[in-house]
Formats: C-alpha cells, structure tokens, sequence
C-alpha cells in the first residue's frame, strides 16, 4: 500500500520522500529515523526506535517530519544532512536543473530528429558504456511507421 503523505515508493519505509520546506523542495532516501530525528533536532521522531515501525508507522512518521521540514530553508537542511551522509538533494525545477554542473558535465542533453523532419531536444540516459555517451539522434517513430517492417518480420498478414 501506497504511503498517503509524501508517497514516492509504496515498498520504502520511512522517510523516503519528497518534503516542502521554507522555501522549496527537499528530497529524502532511507536513513535511521532516531538519527534523522537527533540532527535535524525533531524530538517527536525519537520514539520510533524500532525499525519495525519505520514502515508501519511511515505516514505518522512522515507527517511529522513534513511539519518539521516546513520549519527552515532546503539549504538549511541540505547543511546538517549532508555532512551526516543522508541521502537527500534539493528539488529542482527544470530552469535550475540545467544551470547545474553535474547536468553540464554528463552533457545530458541532445537533438532527436522525427521521420518528418521534426526535431526536440530531449534528455539523454547519464550512463556511459565503456566511456561512450548513449546518444541516437532519431526520434520516437511516428504511429505506424514501422508497421510493414514488423509484419514481414514476424510474416503477419
């Protein structure tokens, strides 16, 4: 069952997520709650010391956390969590993404040309193979472009 509050993985416990804060969106993977709850200084997630409830309880959890986060800025958070190697990161919105050096670096975007010629620039996959970038230039084909191909493969008739 899907988590009501913050849901981004119905099989994560606690605090897997995505949170509001102050000023913008902060971005949660899996970490001990009892800690979370010490560097962030949110008492009310000290009780949940057994890790059994981390998913049984993740949306009381979550909730709390969600009223706590809203309390300061993402880079306020992002400066006590990072340090403490908790998987977290800003959300960021498409204007900030590309302003990015990682995003620069991975080089992660290209230009897909249609069979009519239409051409959009799109994302790319990140991952290289063997040092090479995984680009193709053409584009999604169009409704029923490859039809005759796929009949004579499979000899449909």
């Amino acid at each position: 069952k899907r988590s009501n509050i913050n849901n981004a993985h119905a099989y994560v416990s606690a605090p897997y997520g995505i949170y509001k804060t102050n000023d913008g969106f902060l971005a949660l993977a899996m970490t001990n709650i009892v800690e979370l709850g010490k560097l962030i200084t949110c008492d009310a997630l000290l009780k949940y010391n057994d890790i059994k409830l981390w998913f049984s309880k993740r949306d009381e959890i979550k909730a709390i956390l969600a009223t706590h986060l809203e309390t300061q800025t993402t880079n306020h958070w992002l400066s006590i969590l990072e340090p403490a190697d908790v998987w977290c990161a800003p959300v960021l919105d498409y204007d900030a993404l590309v302003k990015e050096e990682g995003y620069k670096i991975l080089e992660m975007e290209m230009t897909v040309t249609s069979l009519n010629g239409v051409q959009v620039k799109t994302t790319r996959c990140p991952i290289k193979v063997n040092g090479e970038l995984l680009t193709n230039s053409l584009g999604a084909p169009l409704l029923g472009e490859h039809n005759d191909f796929i009949n004579e493969k499979f000899q449909i008739k």
